[in-house]
């Protein structure tokens, strides 16, 4: 197997990995808005040819951080009260890392988050994005049971995504972001808390046991693609799913989504020592991006 074919399929583990934390990173990159048109190639811009000396005495210290408006903050923290599916998740976080609640908080006050109707849901997005990035690699040495409820509640999220929308669920599968994630997460609530939340226990037990595992083999990778086309797959969809190769006739989003989830249940059959490989790979790829 190719070292490309090898990493498509890593890029793919990402992706699925949470829909938490595709929507805090949809959300920390648009500001909530639909993002702009690109700027034009920096080939396109001017380039200075003469040096730019800076006299380091003109330059201006950077402000000191401003301290967070406790008026601002008092009204999040009233929104995200009428949302109790949440507070599991929100007080366990406050409990074990307060520091990355608090940098939520910020990033989410940064944002506006307080003024919006859909703001928990919002704020939730923010702290998994950034429980991800301060402290995913944690999560990657959980152990087995950990992971495994992770991954579960994960396929629970993809299952209801297939039901409701399978054009979101196609752009979760691929990674891309989309503003209809808030919707979605606005009206269900309970599961997304409970996917936050295994999240968040598997950084946790990660912490404490600090499992090492090897990295996957091109042949768990393999035996993963036999298992799929056991489960009904057939190439085109393994192409699609496993190489990124779009097929010569248009995959409807039902059947996308229907292999994305065979894709887990492929993964969830495949001996513990494999399956776990591919885990802890998905998380660590994930804390990284």
């Amino acid at each position: 197997m190719g070292s490309w074919k090898y990493h498509i399929k890593i890029a793919l583990l990402a992706a699925m990995a949470t829909l938490a934390a595709a929507f805090g990173s949809w959300f920390l990159a648009t500001g909530g808005q639909t993002p702009a048109p690109a700027e034009p190639p920096l080939a396109a811009k001017p380039v200075l040819t003469t040096p730019v000396v800076v006299d380091a005495k003109s330059v201006p210290s950077p402000p000191a951080e401003a301290p967070v408006d406790f008026q601002k903050r008092a009204a999040l923290e009233y929104k995200l009260k009428k949302a109790p599916e949440f507070a599991p998740f929100l007080t366990k976080l406050r409990v074990l890392y307060p520091s990355d609640y608090d940098s939520a908080v910020k990033l989410a006050l940064a944002q506006g988050v307080e003024t919006r109707d859909d703001a928990p849901d919002m704020f939730v997005g923010l702290a998994v994005q950034t429980l991800r990035r301060n402290r995913g690699l944690m999560g990657a040495k959980a152990g087995a049971a950990a992971l495994d409820k992770l991954f579960d509640v994960h396929e629970k999220v993809l299952k209801q995504l297939a039901a409701t929308d399978p054009a979101l669920c196609v752009d979760f599968l691929n990674g891309a972001p989309a503003d209809r994630f808030a919707a979605f997460s606005g009206a269900h609530r309970a599961l997304m808390a409970e996917e936050a939340l295994a999240g968040l226990q598997a950084i946790d037990d990660g912490a404490h046991k600090r499992i090492d595992r090897e990295a996957p083999t091109s042949a768990d990778f393999d035996e993963l693609e036999k298992l799929m086309v056991s489960k009904g797959v057939d190439k085109a969809g393994v192409t699609l799913l496993l190489d990124g190769k779009t097929p010569n006739h248009p995959m409807t989003d039902a059947l996308q989504c229907q292999n994305g989830l065979i894709y887990l249940d492929a993964m969830k059959a495949l001996p513990d020592q494999e399956r776990l490989r591919l885990y802890a790979l998905a998380l660590e790829v994930m804390a990284h991006e």
